[in-house]
């Protein structure tokens, strides 16, 4: 199975043991970690590669895909995304994502998520990918409904995080 995917401006690949240090730089940014969990600080080069590790073994057992989001222009890691929880036998998965700041608002989020719906949908086969999203997160949630998604559900006072309670908002999108 092709484990790069690419548009004009990004390329979608797996992660790699190097990539640990620029996660770990990137989990120092509090407009990425304000609203995900997966890079939470204080979050260490170890801890960059034992998730590094883990998501290797995930992809090798058809569980998960991680991609690391890299700029053709620079070469540079500028974020991540990812289809996770897949289910073979309902055919569905959940996906998340983020990007380095300075990279947001140029499209690159929508190029992206389009990639991982296309991979998901036609090479996976998957009939559904959902998102899930913190109520206070806008800027995803446009970027969910520009690319597809329909808001499907809310989950008042959710998840408690960083001190505060968040409404769960969940997004799905079909195949069809």
């Amino acid at each position: 199975m092709k484990q790069i995917l690419e548009s004009n401006r990004i390329k979608l690949r797996p992660l790699r043991p190097s990539d640990a240090k620029i996660l770990k730089e990137y989990s120092k940014d509090k407009k990425i970690t304000k609203y995900t969990f997966v890079i939470p600080p204080p979050f260490t080069v170890k801890h960059a590669q034992v998730f590094i590790k883990k998501a290797q073994k995930e992809k090798k057992k058809g569980l998960s895909y991680y991609f690391g989001i890299e700029y053709k222009e620079n070469g540079k890691l500028i974020g991540m995304i990812n289809l996770v929880n897949i289910s073979k036998k309902n055919k569905n998965a959940e996906t998340g994502f983020w990007l380095a700041e300075k990279y947001q608002h140029k499209g690159l989020a929508e190029e992206a998520l389009n990639l991982i719906l296309d991979f998901g949908f036609k090479k996976l086969k998957l009939k559904r990918i959902e998102a899930w999203v913190l109520h206070k997160n806008k800027s995803a949630q446009k970027l969910l409904e520009k690319t597809g998604f329909k808001l499907e559900g809310r989950l008042r006072k959710k998840i408690f995080f960083k001190n505060q309670w968040f409404d769960k908002l969940i997004y799905g999108i079909l195949k069809d």
